[in-house]
């Protein structure tokens, strides 16, 4: 093999990890992100959420912040599945409306399609920590916080 061969080989070679590995760390982060946004649906992920943004002065207002949250956590509950169960019923309602005009073979690849969407993230390292990592913020008091499933057995 020709040195000007080789060299773009190695080129190539180094163009396609480059992008393998740009592709593998956006979904990372994707994937942070929306566990990010769906740990806030819970009364105790919003609870962290304001006392990272105002940073209590005292343990006496992080206490009251708490019980306010605490007080709050199943209304919020209550409002993410209301708005939860409103977009799955609009959710069939333009599925069953897109069946009058969508082939069989296009109702399935959309519904294949809308099942991926819906399915957890697989959670590779979910419930495990990794080497070097610290665990999430929920996560340093021993535990998931209340109201969030527990990691799967492994």
């Amino acid at each position: 093999m020709q040195t000007r061969t080789k060299s773009g080989v190695l080129l190539l070679a180094v163009l396609v990890l480059g992008m393998v590995i740009g592709i593998l760390v956006s979904g990372v982060l994707h994937n942070r992100r929306m566990q990010s946004i769906a740990r806030m649906r819970t009364g105790p992920g919003m609870e962290q959420l304001i006392e990272r943004a105002v940073e209590p002065e005292s343990e006496e207002q992080a206490a009251r912040i708490r019980e306010v949250m605490q007080v709050a956590a199943p209304r919020f509950a209550e409002v993410f599945a209301s708005a939860h169960q409103e977009m799955q019923a609009l959710s069939d309602s333009v599925m069953s409306e897109l069946e009058a005009i969508l082939s069989p073979e296009q109702m399935e690849e959309l519904r294949r399609h809308m099942e991926m969407r819906r399915a957890p993230p697989s959670g590779e390292w979910r419930g495990r920590q990794r080497p070097g990592r610290r665990p999430p913020r929920d996560a340093r008091e021993g535990g998931p916080p209340p109201g969030m499933p527990p990691p799967p057995p492994e």
